[in-house]
């Protein structure tokens, strides 16, 4: 009977709520682990993977490296080099807490090495798309002020999805213009955004009084629903632009481009990249590169229009 890897994933969900961190990612890792699980249940090994289906969590029948290898070659094949690295990551957090738990002695990713991502670059959202689309939220009731300040906020703070919007009340401060979002790693850092993007929010949580019907608490959502009046969840904001775009006849625009629409304008303005750093959450200068990459020629075409060696002549 092939092996089921269920029950210790369940455990190492269980301990992943115990870290505190983003109900994104632990949505992230708990799907990689149950996509392996559904996968080494139905396994099947062809010549080229060699291998038997596990049987056994570690030993001559347990999981090896060639089960996961044959894993991330199937995730490539049918969904995309990026889902494949990201199941990469986590299945590689997921053995390493197994061998700090004493269920195993050694990972079986220990000397893998992550699938290579190809250079791609994220759309940059044009000005006059952005436009468009905050031209289709006008209006003075509830829906239209909320979705006006869920765009603006995400074009001025480059927070991610989750970061914007598993917030509360009190994470925000319209008095230093700053959201304290939950980066990646639990990490917490503000979020500045400017005067236009503060007026959205005022005027947004003016609407918010009036459409729950009372004074907003510290602990409330930062975003209701237009329904339930409860909290709105990244899959409510991601539906929300979606519609926003077709009404404003624009096609789609993930939540995600907004970021790095983000960085494009703050590079492109001349903006310190340090700061940039510091207002995305960035460790690793590597991601000024990947960013970068977005819009990166017309970057280039403005700055050689500043500095032509023949126009200087």
């Amino acid at each position: 009977m092939a092996y089921d890897i269920g029950p210790l994933a369940a455990s190492w969900v269980r301990s992943l709520r115990a870290r505190n961190l983003s109900h994104n990612t632990e949505r992230i890792y708990s799907r990689a682990a149950e996509q392996l699980r559904a996968y080494l249940l139905a396994y099947e090994p062809t010549e080229a993977d060699g291998r038997p289906a596990p049987t056994a969590l570690e030993g001559a029948h347990g999981v090896h490296r060639e089960h996961i290898e044959a894993y991330i070659a199937h995730l490539i094949a049918k969904t995309s080099p990026g889902n494949a690295h990201q199941h990469f990551r986590s299945l590689k957090t997921f053995f390493n807490w197994l061998v700090d738990e004493e269920e195993l002695d050694r990972s079986p990713m220990r000397t893998m090495k992550a699938p290579a991502l190809p250079e791609v670059e994220v759309p940059v959202i044009p000005g006059d798309a952005l436009k468009k689309l905050l031209s289709a939220c006008k209006g003075k009731e509830f829906e239209a002020r909320r979705d006006t300040a869920i765009i603006m906020m995400f074009l001025d703070t480059g927070a991610r999805l989750s970061e914007l919007t598993e917030r509360t009340q009190d994470a925000l401060d319209l008095d230093l213009n700053v959201l304290h979002v939950m980066g990646k790693g639990g990490r917490e850092r503000p979020a500045p955004f400017g005067r236009a993007s503060a007026l959205a929010m005022d005027r947004y949580l003016r609407a918010a009084v009036k459409h729950v019907g009372r004074a907003l608490e510290p602990g409330d959502p930062l975003w209701f629903s237009v329904k339930r009046k409860d909290a709105l969840t990244i899959w409510g904001v991601g539906t929300m632009i979606e519609r926003r775009c077709k009404d404003a006849g624009l096609p789609h625009i993930h939540p995600h481009q907004f970021r790095h629409t983000f960085a494009h304008l703050w590079k492109v303005n001349g903006g310190n990249e340090d700061a940039l750093m510091r207002i995305m959450g960035w460790r690793s200068r590597q991601m000024l590169s990947r960013y970068g990459a977005s819009a990166g020629e017309e970057r280039a075409r403005q700055q050689h229009r500043e500095l032509s060696p023949g126009d200087r002549l």
